[in-house]
């Protein structure tokens, strides 16, 4: 039976500038790179190989046990163990030839190592072309008795050649502009080119006229569950709930921090911030919405922060005019609520107090006498 090596190196992430899978354009240097493979802790916050960009609760088939930046091949690199023999057989079969890498942003609360990015999980992909382009394709290379991740590469003149175009296009951008640079030499095209492989025909040989007889098929073996592997997948659920719990509480604490900001603010009412925390809470993280065409999406849980934080206030902790003695105030009637205008209440004061000081004239005559 194939089992899966200790561990494999494989190719996950280059410098350059990229749009991610939200649709957010970001640029990854060098250094970045190397900060974030020196910063990477497997004992405390391990990175879980997964299959596509799956929600926390998705299974692990393998997990990063390390990360290292090569300067000189301009490529970080991950070394993978644990690695599920179901899933190596997938591999092997050419099921999922492309890894995308999950990252934590430097400022996310959920992030282990604040200021630097941090590996989430490596997504094998099936048909989904990855955002970040030029990666080596990952695939299986079989020995005796064991499965190992091997890469597998473009030819070395098609990269060259590539290499050269890219050059081409980046001149003709900077003298013509991207369009016409599109018409001629379309990017997709050279990463076309860069990942190219000369197909390797089979060897023939000659055939005779005598039938060939087909071997004997052997019985296929009866395999007996090696309990070593149920305690593996339990330790990897375990892990993986710890993961999904640290997450949400870090989440929880930064949406009860927002909504007792929105309190203290003025823009929210004390009863309401229990509502507003839960709410943030439920919306998924993966989630994005943009509100207009080309806008970039943003997750849904910062865009109902945006709008609430936008809101004014609905307290006001300022000073109250109180009315000034002899002066009427706005008079509202209970049959329709309508307010009554300030200055008409005070031609009606006046015009009383005229008639209380001469006695016998009639309201009209009192009316125009004050007016």
């Amino acid at each position: 039976m194939t089992t899966a090596s200790a561990t494999a190196r494989i190719e996950v992430f280059r410098p350059g500038t990229f749009k991610s899978m939200e649709g957010i354009e970001l640029t990854y240097t060098a250094a970045d790179l190397k900060a974030m493979a020196d910063g990477y802790d497997y004992e405390t916050a391990p990175a879980p190989v997964v299959v596509g960009h799956p929600s926390t609760d998705a299974p692990a088939f393998a997990w990063a046990e390390s990360f290292d930046f090569d300067a000189t091949t301009n490529r970080l690199y991950a070394t993978v163990s644990e690695i599920n023999p179901a899933f190596a057989e997938e591999v092997k079969k050419g099921t999922y030839k492309k890894v995308s890498l999950q990252l934590f942003s430097p400022d996310q609360a959920a992030n282990p190592t604040p200021g630097t990015w941090y590996p989430k999980h490596i997504g094998f992909l099936g048909g989904a072309a990855p955002a970040v382009s030029g990666l080596k394709n990952v695939a299986f290379s079989s020995s005796e008795g064991s499965a190992t991740f091997a890469s597998s590469f473009g030819e070395r003149g098609f990269e060259e050649t590539a290499s050269i175009m890219r050059s081409l296009r980046d001149f003709i951008i900077e003298k013509f502009g991207m369009e016409d640079a599109d018409k001629a030499l379309p990017a997709y095209r050279l990463e076309w080119l860069s990942e190219t492989e000369i197909e390797k025909q089979p060897v023939s040989h000659p055939s005779f006229s005598a039938p060939v007889v087909p071997p004997l098929k052997e019985p296929a073996p009866v395999t007996t569950p090696n309990p070593s592997f149920a305690a593996q997948e339990a330790d990897l659920k375990a892990r993986e709930e710890r993961i999904k719990k640290r997450e949400a509480d870090a989440a929880h604490a930064e949406n009860v921090s927002f909504a007792e900001g929105l309190v203290s603010d003025g823009k929210l009412l004390p009863d309401s911030k229990g509502k507003v925390v839960s709410i943030l809470d439920a919306l998924p993280a993966e989630t994005s919405v943009s509100f207009a065409a080309g806008e970039t999406a943003i997750p849904v849980a910062k865009a109902l922060r945006d709008i609430l934080a936008a809101q004014p206030k609905i307290v006001s902790f300022g000073a109250y005019d109180m009315q000034e003695p002899g002066k009427p105030d706005t008079a509202s009637f209970a049959s329709d609520g309508k307010p009554v205008d300030p200055s008409g209440m005070e031609l009606h004061a006046k015009a009383a107090a005229y008639q209380k000081n001469h006695p016998g004239t009639d309201w009209l005559s009192a009316v125009a006498a004050v007016s």
